[in-house]
């Protein structure tokens, strides 16, 4: 889902959970997608 990034204020595209109660879906993010390039934004574990 898109969202507005707390700090920066810029758009960001997170992965959500979603549920449901009492009729009401409830969204839990927990990651966001990387820009660009992931694999040059991450290095691999040790």
């Amino acid at each position: 889902m898109e969202c507005q990034d707390a700090a920066s204020g810029e758009p960001r595209y997170v992965i959500c959970a979603v549920g449901r109660e009492e009729g009401a879906y409830l969204m839990t993010p927990f990651g966001h997608l990387a820009e660009g390039n992931p694999y040059d934004a991450y290095r691999p574990p040790i």
